[in-house]
């Protein structure tokens, strides 16, 4: 199995991730999105992480502090090749690690319900649904949240 480098964004990698983040974010434009995960990287540099497999992204993950403890998983993507093969894992493990150096003890992801599939993943990780917020991404587009609890 070839070997999968996680380490820090750059903007270099914004055409692919903003690719990737089609997966997760199927009710947006590529060029809206890209603007978003621009400002995030931005905002908080050392909370955007890339997968790497032979000098190619594959995957990435986004997220940021708000409140002090409490932090938002902004985005997790994983190309459709390469998902279930522990990439996610990867990086969402990254990510929390470093969300609990800063000081996060809460962490809240926000799924559009029409990629529900996605729960199972978090469920796996520890997540768990703590409500949803109605037309959160416009009318008709529902979010569902989940909460982790960092230990």
């Amino acid at each position: 199995m070839p070997k999968i480098v996680i380490r820090k964004m750059r903007r270099s990698d914004l055409n692919i991730v903003s690719e990737l983040a089609m997966l997760a974010n199927p009710f947006t434009t590529k060029e809206k999105y890209c603007k978003h995960i621009l400002d995030e990287l931005k905002e908080n540099p050392d909370l955007s992480f890339v997968a790497v497999e032979n000098g190619k992204v594959v995957g990435y993950v986004q997220a940021e502090v708000r409140n002090g403890e409490k932090a938002m998983l902004e985005d997790i993507a994983v190309a459709k090749e390469h998902q279930g093969k522990g990439i996610g894992k990867l990086l969402l493990d990254k990510e929390l690690k470093t969300l609990k150096r800063k000081g996060a003890r809460i962490v809240l992801a926000e799924v559009h319900y029409k990629c529900a599939s996605a729960i199972p993943f978090y469920y796996k990780h520890n997540f768990r649904i703590t409500g949803f917020v109605q037309d959160y991404f416009g009318i008709g587009h529902d979010t569902i949240i989940l909460k982790l609890v960092l230990q």
